[in-house]
């Protein structure tokens, strides 16, 4: 009982550190259109829901799909300590990281020193490596395709003033509907990083999914305003269209990624779905700032694969 309620306790931590590192809303709230608490606590209610309602098929994906051998109490201990850790890291520091990059690493760190490549399912491991390349571009690519089917739409219904300003109100309304949507695919995808292997080792997955939910929850609205402010106001500057442009393209990527069971970097669409706007818009976009967060992706499965693989070591011998 005891270390069920220890590593129930990790579990949240991680899923604390998500909903910290949570950055859905940001688009949102660099638009002007509602303040950064708001935003914060609108998406704590659609990743609990997401993570209820939809969590199940990357939760499969990573617990089954990754390293092939039977899950320990104490493996799932070494799996979420070191990705909650640095997720909580990242997040003081303000860098929008990948939760699934966390666990991933952590898990393939554990199999390599327990029991070799051999266990790695390296065909699954691919498959994810290869949507954390692919899914920024598309991000990009589908962001600028979709700011000028939004832009033709919007001239062909500009005859006034008047028109301006009632597009843009429109525009704000769909990018609050669509960031919705985005934090409800988000905890969806991320809650299975906090729950995937604790659900394998003591069963009853819907339970452990709203423990998780909540703790994202939570985590979002306590201190996940500083990662929403340094997406949001810190890589470029996005009117109500270009953001619904920007929010659309990550919406329709990580729906689409969740219900095939994909575990997606949603930080991954997202920054490049706001720097193929800011691209295609030719405005100011911060660079320096994307290279950081990169460097902060690539960091983040190793650091975590080395430190699982330490930390079972230590353990160990």
């Amino acid at each position: 009982m005891l270390d069920l309620l220890i590593i129930l306790g990790i579990a949240v931590y991680v899923a604390w550190s998500m909903g910290a590192n949570n950055e859905s809303m940001s688009i949102l709230a660099g638009s002007g259109f509602v303040g950064t608490t708001m935003a914060a606590m609108l998406g704590a209610v659609m990743v609990l829901t997401g993570s209820l309602l939809l969590g199940h098929p990357v939760e499969t994906t990573i617990a089954k799909g990754l390293i092939m051998l039977e899950i320990t109490p104490m493996d799932v201990f070494i799996i979420m300590f070191p990705a909650a850790t640095w997720l909580a890291v990242a997040t003081f520091l303000g860098w929008p990281v990948s939760s699934t990059h966390s666990v991933v690493g952590a898990a393939i760190g554990l199999g390599l020193v327990k029991g070799g490549s051999s266990i790695i399912n390296w065909g699954n491991l691919a498959v994810i490596m290869a949507a954390w390349v692919f899914s920024p571009l598309m991000g990009l690519f589908c962001a600028m395709l979709m700011v000028r089917l939004v832009g033709q739409v919007w001239r062909r219904s500009l005859h006034g003033l008047r028109d301006v300003t009632r597009i843009a109100r429109k525009s704000a309304v769909l990018l609050l509907l669509c960031s919705c949507f985005t934090a409800f695919s988000r905890g969806a995808n991320d809650v299975p990083n906090a729950t995937a292997f604790l659900s394998t080792v003591y069963g009853d997955p819907l339970l452990i999914r709203f423990i998780g939910g909540v703790g994202m929850a939570l985590g979002l609205m306590i201190l996940g305003r500083r990662v929403i402010r340094t997406v949001g106001f810190n890589l470029t500057k996005l009117d109500p269209v270009a953001a619904l442009s920007a929010q659309a393209s990550v919406m329709l990527i990580l729906l689409t990624g969740t219900l095939l069971g994909i575990p997606l970097s949603a930080t991954h669409i997202l920054i490049g779905a706001v720097t193929g706007v800011g691209l295609t818009r030719r405005v100011w976009v911060n660079i320096e700032k994307i290279r950081e967060i990169m460097y902060a992706w690539v960091a983040t499965f190793l650091i975590t694969m080395l430190i699982s693989a330490i930390i079972y070591s230590t353990i160990v011998f």
